[in-house]
């Protein structure tokens, strides 16, 4: 044997054992992967959260939330709905319907994007 085969199959060999141990790893959901997408949907629903946050208490200080917060979010087909004004938006496929207090509290304490997103729909980026 040459040594130039030896150190090929030595190298061949390493790389398998590395592709087992990442495969063996990302299979149980513990690689770096899945972390770097689950950390960036939070930084996704953060973000849609501090926006509701602020337009929220716009509302809030404004007096108008009130008025508002009974008032029911409908999104569909491209369109979300509100307080009598409709409003087209990028997502054909998202649907939504509920009060804006209730898609308020489920944005906040649930951690529910899709809340967020109709909230941040209606209410404008």
């Amino acid at each position: 044997m040459k040594k130039a085969q030896g150190s090929l199959e030595y190298s061949a060999m390493v790389a398998l054992a590395l592709v087992i141990i990442l495969i063996t790893v990302f299979w149980f959901g513990e690689g770096v992967v899945p972390k770097a997408i689950k950390s960036t949907e939070q930084n996704q629903l953060l973000a849609y959260q501090n926006n509701v946050e602020t337009k929220v208490q716009y509302l809030k200080t404004s007096g108008n939330w009130e008025s508002l917060k009974t008032q029911t979010i409908s999104c569909s087909n491209g369109q979300c709905e509100f307080n009598g004004e409709t409003k087209d938006i990028d997502d054909s496929t998202f649907t939504y319907s509920d009060t804006l207090e209730n898609a308020y509290n489920k944005c906040i304490y649930e951690n529910d994007l899709d809340s967020c997103k109709a909230i941040v729909y209606v209410l404008g980026e």
